[in-house]
């Protein structure tokens, strides 16, 4: 902001003035304000590659509606900090790199899938529990949570403009947003139509292969298996996104998942199941699959069974994460 000057009226001085506002309009703001207008579209600039060479000015002020109402960015935030791991992926899809971070707790750490993308960046405890003084300590210019995290709201809008997106929101819809906080419009919609153009090219290849036969997504757990039903964000993938059929059962536009026995699983009757797995139920899975019961459904006997790490399938849904889950799909049933 600019220093506040009290004018007298001499001709020296308004002489000061106007050549400090020329020095001062050739810096670029990294002021981040709430905003009362109806959005405004940003111009796309020269796209950048890393936090540290980002063009700070934008062409024109924009405005991301979340949770809390809108918010008005007029520069690149430099240093963003995400309460989400799902949000580091979407950062890294664009080029950037979190500030900071949550970790992911059924990883204990950062997403093996993301390799060594994160750098050495601060841990800021766990999407549950995040650590508001490790996020003081980094000083962010934008926070950006979930609506888990509406109860410690009025604490972090104190040490950051915040965002509060819904947790499940669509992807897509996530990343497009995100094109608009980092300055990368273009480069967020051309993931997005990539994304669009891999899903036809697979399920054109799969229509004829597949036709007729049902895949189901399971999880042990709890002494039980949970099925994944249609309404699951990541089933909505296998039956949305890429036209296959779902078993009956599986069929619910209101729960997401449901419980069912091991000696129900029959009942099902998949002709293919991806079968989600990580430590905490590996044990549980094993003593399944040493049944009478497993053995003789149709899936286990055609070996049509896909084990897949439960956290890269319903934990992590940025662009990186949902991807790959697509080439894993490809990969079992092409």
């Amino acid at each position: 902001m600019y220093p506040k000057i009290k004018f007298a009226w001499t001709l020296s001085l308004l002489v000061s003035l106007v050549l400090l506002l020329g020095a001062c309009s050739n810096q670029g703001s990294n002021n981040a304000g709430v905003g009362t207008t109806n959005p405004a579209t940003a111009k796309a600039t020269e796209p950048a590659n890393d936090n540290s060479v980002v063009t700070p000015a934008l062409a024109a002020p924009v405005t991301i509606q979340h949770l809390k109402g809108e918010l008005t960015l007029k520069s690149v935030p430099k240093k963003i900090v995400v309460l989400d791991v799902q949000f580091a992926d979407q950062m890294l899809a664009l080029g950037f790199k979190p500030a900071g971070s949550v970790i992911a707790e059924t990883d204990n750490g950062l997403p093996p899938y993301l390799g060594d993308k994160m750098g050495n960046i601060p841990l800021l405890g766990t999407y549950l529990e995040p650590n508001l003084e490790g996020i003081i300590a980094i000083e962010p210019d934008l926070i950006i949570a979930t609506d888990y995290h509406n109860k410690i709201y009025d604490n972090l809008v104190k040490i950051a403009p915040t965002i509060i997106l819904q947790r499940t929101e669509d992807w897509q819809t996530v990343l497009l947003k995100f094109g608009q906080i980092l300055n990368k419009p273009k480069e967020a919609q051309d993931i997005v139509n990539g994304y669009k153009q891999k899903i036809s090219d697979l399920k054109t290849a799969l229509a004829a292969k597949m036709k007729g036969q049902t895949v189901a997504l399971v999880r042990p757990r709890d002494k039980m298996i949970r099925l994944q039903t249609t309404s699951h964000r990541t089933s909505q993938i296998l039956y949305d996104d890429l036209g296959l059929t779902p078993p009956q059962m599986a069929i619910n536009a209101k729960d997401a998942s449901t419980m069912i026995s091991l000696e129900v699983l029959p009942e099902l009757a998949a002709d293919h199941m991806f079968l989600l797995q990580d430590n905490t139920n590996l044990e549980l899975t094993t003593k399944f699959q040493d049944t009478s019961i497993w053995k003789s459904l149709k899936a286990v006997k055609d070996k049509h069974v896909y084990a897949e790490n439960t956290a890269q399938w319903i934990g992590y849904y940025g662009p990186i994460a949902i991807n790959l889950i697509v080439d894993q799909i490809a990969d079992a049933l092409k």
